[in-house]
């Protein structure tokens, strides 16, 4: 009887590894046709131009390219404001009585002449066409920076001349 049952379970058992064998290499060959399909789909894509990173990628840059377009102009502004002010000794303007005194301290100051010149350099310096998003993205905050840093020196200029209201409301530093 074990004798018998054993012939007929051979064959079972065989015919049960030969159906696993069939259906791994079905679930193989169809993972490896899928992820071909999938492979010529993203190349399509690339070729297209419209894959998801590759959009990104262009959004961010145009992104960055805009805020240094705009900190470029901002700072170029300023650089200009303040040489128009020391050309018309900032006549027609509210500063006209306050403008030789800012003037003064602002030639006294080396660090405002510093960051002047910082600002020159930086305008005059031509951007380079090939940049890294990482370098344009350093140099739009070394821009901002200087921007920021000379409208806060000549504030300061400002108002160290006038009176504060005491020690609670302090005036800007000299």
């Amino acid at each position: 009887m074990a004798d018998a049952v054993l012939r007929l379970l051979v064959p079972v058992v065989i015919g049960l590894l030969f159906l696993a064998v069939i259906a791994g290499w079905f679930w193989y060959t169809t993972w490896l046709v899928r992820s071909a399909i999938d492979e010529l789909a993203h190349r399509r894509r690339l070729l297209a131009g419209v894959d998801p990173l590759q959009v990104t990628a262009k959004k961010a840059t145009a992104s960055v390219e805009a805020a240094h377009d705009a900190a470029h102009r901002a700072l170029s502004l300023t650089v200009e404001s303040w040489y128009d002010l020391r050309e018309s000794r900032a006549v027609g303007t509210a500063l006209v009585e306050r403008f030789p005194k800012i003037e003064e301290r602002a030639a006294r100051d080396p660090e405002f002449l510093d960051v002047l010149e910082d600002a020159d350099a930086l305008l005059n310096d031509p951007r380079p066409v090939s940049e890294a998003i990482d370098d344009l993205l350093v140099r739009t905050a070394r821009m901002d920076e200087l921007n920021l840093r000379l409208r806060h020196l000549v504030h300061q200029y400002d108002a160290a001349g006038r009176r504060g209201f005491g020690r609670f409301f302090p005036q800007g530093r000299q």
